[in-house]
């Protein structure tokens, strides 16, 4: 279908991979094939380049936009960062430590610091009833102790921080952080909760998103933005898919993703990134 090759943007989580589902191998050949015919295809997701999982870092990519838009890296080698103001970061702290059984982590850029009064049980790994996808995902990534840390080692000198997630009990502890912080960060929450009653969401810098991380890796490539092509299910993806030249939602994605992206194609548990590529004419 289209005559110029194209910069396809996948986010990871709820788009192309999920925790009890993986990647499909014939996912994992469709983004072969689309490589094959010239197109170049890029990880975008809210996660920090070091915790992405096996079953992504073992594909080849033509390279990763990490951490919301704050780390680019092409072909292995960095090529754009961005840090947070300590003081900022500080005033995060200051905020999220007086919600009542929360966690956040301070996601930087090499290291992550888990931190919050509901913290405990994620490091000692404490069983619970009900599990929401985001903290079964904590659970897994602090069981391998990949470059993550108690917050009391941050020393904001040598540790940049990127991004914050978060986790909280109610939606009026939502909605503080929305009051305390929403001048300074889009705050991208996601509309899942469980019995064991928590709230997720992030807070992404609105110099640094993953919609301007499309632009920059753009422009590195002497492309328009007008040829590229996102995919993605949540509000981290929002400025992704309102920005690239076709947004895409996953038919698993939250109903404003949807509302703005050019196209909505099946579930991430149907394929629906290889059969959207297929419609294309990508493969």
């Amino acid at each position: 279908m289209y005559n110029k090759k194209k910069l396809i943007f996948v986010d990871i989580d709820g788009t192309i991979y999920m925790m009890d589902h993986g990647i499909s191998s014939a996912l994992a050949e469709g983004f072969r094939r689309v490589r094959a015919n010239g197109h170049k295809v890029f990880i975008s997701t809210g996660r920090t380049w070091n915790s992405l999982p096996e079953e992504v870092t073992s594909l080849e990519w033509d390279g990763i936009v990490a951490s919301a838009g704050c780390d680019i890296r092409i072909q292995g080698k960095s090529v754009y960062r961005y840090a947070l103001d300590p003081a900022l970061v500080r005033r995060i702290i200051e905020v999220l430590e007086r919600i009542p059984g929360g966690i956040f982590m301070l996601e930087g850029l090499d290291r992550i610091f888990v931190a919050g009064d509901g913290s405990t049980y994620l490091w000692e790994d404490v069983p619970m009833p009900d599990v929401n996808p985001e903290l079964a995902r904590w659970m897994q990534f602090l069981k391998e102790r990949k470059n993550t840390w108690p917050l009391s080692v941050w020393n904001p000198k040598l540790d940049g921080i990127s991004k914050v997630s978060f986790l909280v009990r109610t939606p009026e502890a939502l909605e503080e952080i929305r009051r305390e912080l929403g001048e300074q960060f889009y705050v991208a929450t996601y509309h899942i909760y469980t019995d064991s009653g928590m709230f997720n969401g992030e807070l992404i810098s609105h110099e640094s998103d993953k919609g301007t991380g499309i632009v920059k890796v753009a422009e590195l490539f002497g492309a328009d933005v007008s040829d590229t092509i996102a995919f993605g299910d949540s509000l981290n993806d929002y400025q992704m898919i309102e920005r690239a030249g076709i947004g895409v939602a996953m038919g698993n994605a939250d109903e404003e993703i949807k509302e703005i992206a050019d196209r909505v194609c099946e579930s991430v548990w149907d394929d629906g990134v290889l059969h959207e590529m297929e419609r294309m004419g990508l493969i």
